[in-house]
């Protein structure tokens, strides 16, 4: 073939795109050392595996490939995250039990039945959450005196409407009876 062309060496133009023209100058450079002979290359490879651009093999091909790719991914992304969430928490598991350090590291008590464990009263009210009788009635008690107290205080104060300026609220209250009960709410 190769003499036949070179009997043939007329050339004859063809109109491309610039940019075209430009892609196919440097792709022409890879293939071969002139661009006649690139384009026979090329041609010739369409002619041999009968293929055309616009087959609909080579585009169901491109969408088959495509289609695979994005299931690859999916199975690398299912596989990382059943490594990360199954097999190396699992893998942990396995190494700590044969080396022994998970009786080392977690000491925790022996599971004891609640019903046979002895509790002290105060533990029992604390694990059920409830309240001696005794101590529920003195707080009923607290609770009253300290409505009492707030009755009081709130008895003595009054509103002062002066001539000029803003009203204000007056306490009636001497200095002892203030610092016992700001005594008694610190203690509280």
């Amino acid at each position: 073939m190769e003499s036949e062309n070179k009997k043939k060496s007329t050339f004859s133009a063809v109109s491309i795109n610039r940019i075209t023209a430009e892609r196919f100058r440097v792709y022409s450079k890879t293939v071969s050392k002139s661009h006649s002979e690139t384009i026979d290359t090329i041609i010739d490879f369409f002619e041999k595996t009968k293929i055309t651009p616009r087959n609909e093999v080579m585009i169901s091909f491109i969408k088959f490939q495509n289609y695979m790719i994005g299931r690859f991914d999916y199975i690398e992304v299912l596989l990382r995250t059943m490594e990360r969430e199954q097999i190396k928490p699992t893998h942990e598991i396995l190494k700590n039990l044969f080396e022994g350090n998970s009786l080392k590291e977690n000491k925790q008590p022996l599971l004891i039945e609640k019903g046979l464990e002895k509790l002290t009263r105060e533990e029992w009210y604390r694990e059920e959450g409830t309240v001696s009788f005794d101590k529920y009635h003195k707080l009923i008690q607290a609770k009253g005196n300290d409505l009492r107290k707030f009755r009081e205080v709130l008895s003595k104060i009054e509103k002062v409407d002066p001539t000029f300026g803003k009203s204000y609220f007056k306490i009636e209250i001497d200095e002892a009876e203030l610092e016992a009960l700001k005594r008694e709410l610190n203690e509280k």
